[in-house]
């Protein structure tokens, strides 16, 4: 593995696990496009109100819980569409 930033290794303590450097990567540049948009949205700038740089060590965690739900959602909904079929 490569160097860790302090916000990857901030987010893998919060989270409790390692996180792969590209899939990190990925979740950073989500989190900074979130950030932007909800910024935006509320006219703030970057880092105004501690939603910066700094923010997105909470961000991302909720980004992982997101995805991960969004995941399991789409599991299930796929499975029960299967079950129906499968009786129907």
């Amino acid at each position: 593995m490569g160097n860790k930033s302090a916000l990857q290794l901030e987010v893998e303590k919060e989270m409790g696990f390692e996180i792969d450097e590209d899939l990190f990567a990925y979740l950073e540049h989500y989190a900074r496009r979130k950030l932007e948009v909800a910024n935006k949205s509320a006219g703030r700038a970057w880092g105004e109100d501690g939603y910066g740089d700094e923010y997105l060590s909470l961000l991302i965690p909720d980004v992982i819980r997101e995805m991960a739900f969004s995941a399991y959602y789409d599991r299930r909904s796929a499975e029960n569409l299967a079950a129906r079929k499968a009786v129907s």
